[in-house]
């Protein structure tokens, strides 16, 4: 069996119901998990930035790891019995497809009342349940896979669960940000500042070696840290970071955590130093068949953002498994209507960039800036190329609405965010 994980709050809920359906439907019912273990693997070429691994030994494995089927585990603060319902009428309907199951486990927000508010947990604790693994994973799970519900699958998942560990503690991707980071923490009196490397993961997408994770105390370091962090700005990630070593650390292809925004631009670390963790070539054989992308940009807030290397709006491909994900789809298709948001950013956005060419930038966007949101007139009328670019823009406006920003800094932070995207935009590599 393979267990898959997620956190997920009473309204999340419907958004990891379409990556469960994701999930399922990409599941080949025409191969067995040993036709996989034969076939999995990857050896990565010289001076790669992804580490080689082999396949498991399919005839090794107990029976229990042998059975095909996926066992959901969905971690929340509170779960209706109106929403159990229909998992559990979700979780009939998709057995009919692949052998599946979904587990919901209400955990107490008190149990990490000493957890630093910050990055993914600045509204509640969620983010920081996947780190109990003891707490709803039976002793003879093996490994899991932790999955952000703002991800959608395009790959059969099982060709995770065929990669051999070994004695890493887990296999993850790297982030798609600058590497600057730190965390800081009191140590007998004293600040200490760990600085993060290039290894540096996003911890949306962990396979996680469990009996690794148990023996190594991984659970335990993160609370301690957390309870002793002065500083600290990614939540859980920082703190798996900070506590999983890089030689426990197997980087797998950026294919299986793919972030939305790098369907926009990416720079990679042959071309800036502290960016993506590969090369243009590796980022650029994922872009082209991503398995799992990452949506920065929600879908169910923009109903369009970014095109792949087929020219298709990744947002549409989201909605397609949303359309067919039973028990949840009417309500999701209910809420489409209403999406109106990212038409505002885009239409910013779209307005910066002709301010950017006038002499009279300044006062345009000052005018943006000051202007009410109501009396807006939307462009509906913006390329498809650089849509995902003017929500990125526009965005800014609505933070310096909200933060009082003055106009010139909106102009700076447009120019280079400009200046980035003709330079790294992905399509102008392929």
């Amino acid at each position: 069996m393979f267990h898959i994980i997620f956190s997920s709050d009473e309204n999340y809920i419907k958004y990891t119901a379409v990556l469960i359906n994701s999930i399922i439907k990409n599941t080949n019912i025409n191969l067995s998990f040993k036709d996989i273990c034969k076939n999995s693997g990857f050896d990565a070429p010289k001076d790669s930035s992804f580490s080689s691994y082999k396949a498991i030994n399919f005839d090794d494995l107990s029976s229990e790891q042998k059975q095909e089927g996926y066992i959901f585990h969905i971690l929340s603060d509170n779960i209706s019995s109106q929403t159990q319902n229909k998992l559990n009428s979700l979780q009939n309907e998709l057995n009919q497809i692949y052998p599946c199951q979904i587990l919901t486990h209400v955990i107490d927000d008190k149990e990490f009342s000493n957890f630093p508010i910050s990055g993914a947990a600045h509204s509640n604790f969620l983010p920081y349940y996947r780190l109990k693994l003891k707490n709803y994973l039976n002793p003879s799970v093996d490994r899991c896979l932790y999955l952000d519900s703002d991800m959608l699958c395009l790959c059969d998942l099982r060709e995770l669960f065929a990669i051999d560990l070994k004695d890493n503690i887990l296999a993850a991707i790297n982030d798609p940000g600058s590497k600057k980071r730190k965390i800081k923490y009191k140590q007998n009196s004293n600040i200490i500042t760990h600085k993060f490397t290039n290894d540096y993961f996003n911890s949306g997408f962990l396979l996680i070696n469990t009996k690794a994770y148990i023996e190594n105390k991984i659970e335990q370091k993160c609370q301690s840290l957390a309870q002793n962090a002065t500083y600290i700005k990614a939540a859980d990630q920082d703190l798996l970071n900070a506590t999983i070593p890089a030689n426990k650390l197997l980087k797998l292809p950026i294919s299986y955590n793919f972030s939305s925004i790098s369907f926009c631009f990416a720079i990679c670390k042959d071309e800036q130093n502290h960016r993506l963790n590969c090369s243009r070539a590796e980022f650029m054989q994922s872009y082209k068949k991503p398995k799992i992308i990452h949506y920065g940009e929600k879908p169910w807030r923009f109903l369009k953002s970014y095109t792949d290397s087929q020219n298709r709006n990744i947002n549409d491909i989201w909605w397609e498994y949303a359309a067919s994900t039973p028990e949840f789809k009417d309500e999701l298709m209910a809420m489409r209507n209403d999406i109106n948001e990212y038409k505002i950013f885009a239409t910013l956005g779209f307005e910066i960039l002709k301010a950017l060419k006038s002499i009279f930038g300044y006062f345009v966007i000052k005018n943006l800036i000051d202007k009410p949101l109501d009396n807006l007139n939307l462009n509906s009328e913006i390329p498809d190329d650089i849509f995902g670019l003017c929500c990125i823009l526009g965005e800014m406006i609505i933070h310096a609405k909200r933060h009082k920003k003055s106009p010139l800094s909106v102009i700076l932070k447009a120019y280079k965010m400009k200046t980035t995207f003709t330079k790294y935009n992905t399509k102008n590599f392929l």
